[in-house]
Formats: C-alpha cells, sequence, structure tokens
C-alpha cells in the first residue's frame, strides 16, 4: 500500500469521524451537517455539502461498515441490511429549523425596511439567540479546520436575496446600510451610515452656544432647572444647522464637529470650518445649496461651502490649528492714558504664559499653556473705551490676555495698562485657514 493511499484513507476516516459526532447528537439537516464542511469544495451550498456527506455515510453503513449515529438521520433511505428507519417530523439539533421558516421571514422583512433608505452598498450581521449561539459553538469546536458560524451562513443567504431584489452590492469595509438580523428579538434592525457634510459657518449673534447644551440636571429630559425645556440656551449652531438637514435626510439626530469654538457671549464674523455628521440618514442625495438657503434665513447663523465629507475629515477639521484675529471692545475701570497705550505696539510676537482660566477651573486640568500674541492694533474710543484687534495663535484665551484673570495669564493687557478691565465685547473677525 503507498503513502498516498494511506494518506486517502486517513482523510476519509476524518470526515467519517466528524460527521458521526455530528449525527450522533441528535437529528441534524443538510445545511448544518454541511456546514460543518464549508471551507470544502466551492461553488456548492452547505446544503449541497451534507446532501453528499449524509449519502455518504449512508452508502457506509449499506455497506456494513460501523459509524455510530443516529438513525432519524437516514428516515428518506432504502437500506439493504438495516431495517426500515422510524418516520416521524424531526428538528434540527442545531439550528432549530429556522431557515425554514424564521430566516425567509426575516429576509423580508429586511427587504421591505431597506427600501425605505437611498443606499448603494449594504452588508448583512447577524445576532445568535442563546441557544443557537450554544449551538454553533459545538458545531464548529467538533469541525474547527473546516466548519463556518451559523451566522455567515444566515449573513449569505439573507444577502444573495437582497442583492437580488434590490440590485445592490454587498460591501464588507464600509458599508452605507448595515443590516441586522437580531434572533434575539427575531426582527431586523437597520443602522444607516453617517451622512457627513463639511462647511463654513459665522455667528451672527451672542448668547447661543456652537452645540447643543441640554440641561445638567434632566439631560433633556425637561425640568424646573431648565423651565422644562431640556436645554439650557434657546438655540444653538448645531441646532439651526442640522434642522433642515434632518429634515431632508430623514435622519435621527445630528453630532457637530467645528474646528475650535467660540464662548456663547462671543459672536463669529468670519466663516468657521464644521462638519455635521447626520446620524442614521434614510436619504443620502440632497440638495446641499436648498440647504444652504434654508439655514440661511435664520437671524442667528450663516453657512457657506457646503459639501459632502468623509469620516476621516472629521480629524482634520478638529485638530486644524487656525490663527485667529479678533476685535475686542474694553471698557476699563480708569481714564485711559495714551502714553501708557503707545506701550501695546510694542506686542508683536510676544510669548503669553496662560495657566488654565478660572472661568472653565470646574472641567479642565489647571495646566500652563504658551501662545503667541502676534499683533495688537487699538484705537480709542472714549475716555475708557478701547479697540483692541488681537491676531493670535490658535488656542488662545483672548479674554484672559486683555484682563489679565488675576495674574494667571502674563503679560496681559489690563497688566501693562496697568488699568483693571470692567467689560470685554469680543468677536472672532478672521480665521486663518
Amino acid at each position: 500500500m503507498t503513502t498516498e493511499s494511506v494518506s486517502g484513507e486517513e482523510n476519509i476516516a476524518g470526515i467519517v469521524k466528524i460527521a458521526s459526532k455530528i449525527l450522533s447528537i441528535g437529528y441534524v439537516c443538510n445545511r448544518c451537517l454541511g456546514r460543518a464542511f464549508a471551507k470544502l469544495l466551492h461553488g456548492i451550498t452547505n446544503e449541497e455539502r451534507g446532501k453528499i456527506i449524509r449519502d455518504f455515510i449512508a452508502l457506509s453503513l449499506d455497506f456494513g461498515v460501523n459509524i455510530n449515529v443516529k438513525m432519524e438521520n437516514f428516515q428518506e433511505y432504502n437500506f439493504r441490511k438495516i431495517e426500515n428507519v422510524e418516520q416521524g417530523k424531526r428538528v434540527c439539533q442545531f439550528c432549530e429549523d429556522i431557515f425554514t421558516y424564521i430566516v425567509p421571514k426575516l429576509g423580508e422583512e429586511a427587504f421591505r425596511k431597506a427600501k425605505a433608505y437611498e443606499f448603494e452598498n449594504f452588508l448583512v450581521g447577524t445576532v445568535l439567540n442563546k441557544k443557537l449561539y450554544e449551538n454553533d459553538e459545538m458545531l464548529l469546536k467538533i469541525s474547527p479546520e473546516y466548519s463556518e458560524s451559523i451566522k455567515d451562513e444566515i449573513n449569505r443567504e439573507i444577502g444573495k436575496s437582497l442583492c437580488e431584489k434590490l440590485d445592490k452590492i454587498v460591501e464588507h469595509k464600509d458599508p452605507q446600510l448595515l443590516i441586522l438580523v437580531n434572533l434575539k428579538k427575531l426582527r431586523i434592525e437597520l443602522k444607516s451610515k453617517s451622512l457627513y457634510i463639511y462647511g463654513g459657518y459665522r455667528k451672527l449673534v451672542r448668547g447661543i452656544p456652537q452645540t447643543t447644551w441640554y440641561c445638567r440636571r434632566c439631560r433633556g429630559k425637561g425640568c424646573k432647572f431648565c423651565n422644562w425645556k431640556g436645554k439650557m440656551y434657546r438655540s444653538s449652531i448645531q441646532q439651526v444647522i442640522e434642522k433642515p438637514l434632518i429634515k431632508m435626510t430623514g435622519g435621527k439626530r445630528s453630532r457637530f464637529h467645528g474646528s475650535g469654538r467660540e464662548d456663547v457671549d462671543v459672536r463669529c464674523l468670519d466663516y468657521r470650518p464644521f462638519i455635521i455628521e447626520i446620524i442614521d440618514p434614510k436619504k443620502r442625495n440632497i440638495d446641499l445649496e436648498k440647504v444652504k438657503n434654508e439655514i440661511n434665513r435664520s437671524k442667528y447663523v450663516q453657512v457657506d461651502d457646503l459639501k459632502l465629507a468623509t469620516k476621516d475629515e472629521v480629524i482634520k477639521v478638529k485638530e486644524a490649528k487656525n490663527d485667529k484675529v479678533y476685535r475686542a471692545i474694553v471698557t476699563f475701570s480708569k481714564i485711559l492714558n495714551n502714553m501708557e497705550l503707545e506701550k501695546l505696539s510694542t506686542l508683536k510676537n510676544v510669548k503669553v504664559s496662560q495657566k488654565t482660566p478660572t472661568r472653565v477651573l470646574h472641567r479642565r486640568t489647571d495646566l500652563v499653556r504658551e501662545r503667541v500674541v502676534k499683533n495688537v492694533e487699538y484705537r480709542l474710543l472714549g475716555k475708557k473705551r478701547l479697540e483692541l484687534i488681537i491676531e493670535c495663535d490658535a488656542g488662545t484665551y483672548v479674554k484672559e490676555f486683555i484682563h489679565g484673570d488675576s495674574g494667571r495669564t502674563k503679560p496681559s493687557i489690563a497688566e501693562i495698562l496697568q488699568n483693571p478691565v470692567r467689560k470685554i465685547v469680543l468677536d472672532v473677525i478672521g480665521i486663518r485657514k
């Protein structure tokens, strides 16, 4: 006997060993039997593999080979020497016959729900219930080298059906629509890939934040503290921009990603870059010019240069270090002295040391940051009022550079002029992109 013959017999014995372990548990359908050998023979289904294996075991049994199996697996066979197997209803020990009724029904539900979305590609995923998970693990342990998970087969079967019905393609890396087959709850759950829109905004009024500030006590539910509104401010940049987008896309909500942010009481009169992310949109093809026009009807915000973006661009926008130009109308405590004001002309490319401002110390680490103030120009508006144009690094605490924050920012305008600050009205007038 040749070495090749011995090797071939061992391989056949290996197939018989795996199959007999599976078929000795109880009745097993062709799909599950074939799934234990899913990585063998490309181009055929698990059901076809299972039929081949079952036929082979049946032939071996009829040949007289002693194989330990449950004979209920062979009701449809007519053996020569083995007594006829008792007929009766059988349920697969591994899949519990979900491919007969449940999977087709969920496939139809997936088709109906997916039709409500605009997408070019999709991916099907599956969540197993506890019993199916345990059964699947058992099969994978019996045939670790050749088997696949039942989740793979469910995903493939429903995926193939949807490809034909919807004329869409499967995308494994970055699908626009995720279709989840939830066998714990026996329902289909859909998750649409976020839609990202880039643009620039101008904030025309004071008194609104960049992002929606939910009430810190009720977290948006509504309570006495927030006058039952669920929010700390009447509106926000995010709310104004998201409104037409959510309406047109059918999205659930938004996330706002700004390139920095101005304080609530500061206007931003140059276009600040942002990306707004629409969560779970149903429509992806929208008229951005129409969106822009709707947003620009607002008294609070104007936008420009809207265009589709990607998730990767969010990091670039958030991490961009854009120098800023501010205009500040400052009221001082004492009458301003022209000789003292001339000292401000020397403030060019000055390093400023700033400890975390007192006003945000409760939510930020107390650190020392160094920033550069590149230029300061001034114009006297009254005995105690001054207009300042300040060009500085991104991340400079400009209010603190003006009033000094009780010595936590050095140098400061107030320190240089030896004149305490009473009031600051601040605008962002330039963003160096």
